[in-house]
This record gives structure tokens, sequence and C-alpha cells, in this order.
């Protein structure tokens, strides 16, 4: 048992002399693309989500274990659109604000480019996100004039990402990305209600088993994707 003992600590010695920590702060540019964009008359008619580009932040982690590293992050963005709300109607307005709290576990890979301080890496991220917000409709059919806020709800998704880590001094690296996240590949869901404005106050991916092209209170006809690309910089402090 001592020699099993004594040779673990061995052959571990090297694998743990290449742990390291990194942890610091991080900025992103969150845009929403497929159903999560378009235009604020893509919101009233219910087919997407018409949001446009916003700023988030938040805190980034890497466990290095030779080119691998485990990940692990915190951020918030803030996403919000305002326009017209019906085709027909010139002069109705849509107001529509989304805020994502995002936490992401994940792994990547990165290789050293020889006399060089930059070290490349590609990735792949689980996504637990949490989406809230509040909208509000103006001279529209069916709905009030009120500010409404939009229930919480939770997804979970996947994401892929690509990314520079520069260092600039010592253990310290500037850390650049870009990620396309898919948020709500697992956990769609339709909260009924029955009038129009129920389709709004809740996320409503899935589309409304009450649907029917000719009811108003009923618009969303398919199921919805939220979907990001998220530019990222950030500062890594080792340990």
């Amino acid at each position: 048992m001592k020699k099993i003992f004594i040779l673990l600590i061995i052959f571990s010695s090297p694998l743990l002399s290449q742990i390291s920590i990194a942890l610091g702060p991080m900025v992103t540019l969150v845009s929403p693309t497929v159903d999560y964009s378009g235009e604020t008359t893509d919101f009233y008619a219910g087919t997407k989500y018409s949001l446009r580009s916003g700023v988030g932040y938040g805190v980034n982690g890497k466990i290095r274990l030779g080119p691998i590293n485990a990940k692990l992050s915190i951020s918030f963005a803030s996403l919000n659109n305002e326009g017209q709300a019906e085709i027909d109607k010139p002069n109705s307005k849509a107001e529509v604000k989304n805020s994502l709290f995002m936490f992401t576990i994940g792994t990547d890979y990165g290789f050293s480019v020889p006399g060089s301080p930059i070290k490349p890496y590609f990735g792949l991220d689980i996504l637990f996100t949490s989406i809230s917000g509040s909208f509000r409709f103006q001279g529209t059919s069916n709905v009030n004039s009120n500010t409404n806020n939009i229930q919480s709800a939770s997804r979970t998704g996947l994401g892929i990402n690509g990314g520079l880590e520069i260092k600039v001094a010592g253990v310290t690296s500037i850390d650049l990305s870009l990620h396309y996240n898919l948020h709500n590949l697992f956990g769609k869901e339709y909260t009924s209600g029955a009038n129009r404005i129920d389709a709004y106050t809740s996320l409503n991916d899935a589309k409304d088993p009450n649907y029917s092209a000719t009811d108003e209170k009923h618009p969303i006809g398919n199921d919805r994707t939220i979907a990001t690309i998220q530019f990222q910089i950030g500062i890594l402090f080792g340990f």
C-alpha cells in the first residue's frame, strides 16, 4: 500500500504542476438572433421577441489543466427595442425589454503558438438562462396600454465558442471570445391564457395549443428559438 501511495504521488506531481486557476471581470456585447431578434411588429404578431443588441457584464473563471480548461461564468445582460406595433397602424407603438441572467459551465481546448503570447482556443458550454422583462403597447388592438411585466422563466441550452487568450504580464491575460448561444434548447413551454395579453406576459417559446390563424387572442403559432451571438472581452488574473 505504501508503494502504491508513493507511485501515485510521483505520477500525479507533473499533472498537479500544470493546474492553475484564472478569474476576472468581463464585458459582453450580446446580439439576439433567430427568433430573439426581429422588428417590433413581429413582437405584436407573436412570431419573434424583437430585441436589439445590448451590453452585459459578469465574472469569468477557468481551471487550467494543460491545454484543456474547465470554465464557469456568471453574467447579466439587458436588451430592448421600440417601434411600431401593428403593420397597418403607423401610430401604434411597442416597447419590449428583456434581462438575461446566465450561468455557464463548459470546457475549451487551447493550443500555444510558438514564440507568441497568443493562445487560441475553442469550446463548448452548457447554459442556464433566466429571462425576464417588461413590455408596453400603445394604440394597438386587443391589449391595454399599461406597462406589463414578463414573468421570469428559466431555460437550458448549449453554446459554442472560440477565442484568444493574450498574455500581457506574468499570469495576467486578456481573454477575447465569440459565442453562439442557443438558450432554450430544452424547456420550451406555453403558459395558457384567455386573452391576447397573456401571450406576452410569459416567455411562451412553445406554440400556443389554442392557436388559430383567425383567433386574435392566440397569436403564437410556432415554437420560438432564443439565440444570441456574444462578443466577450475579459481580464483573467492567474492564481
